[in-house]
């Protein structure tokens, strides 16, 4: 089973959520995961 880029992005938002709830600490984890805006931009614009 292939799991999608924006599938990686919810399970990684849901992840962020359960852990800033447990611990309260949300800001921070946004910053420790970057993520690239060309990250998003589909392959075929080469």
């Amino acid at each position: 089973m292939k799991i999608s880029k924006m599938n990686w992005v919810y399970i990684i938002a849901a992840l962020i959520t359960l852990v800033g709830l447990i611990t309260g600490k949300y800001f921070f984890l946004f910053f420790a995961i970057p993520f690239g805006f060309n990250w998003f931009k589909s392959k075929k614009e080469e």
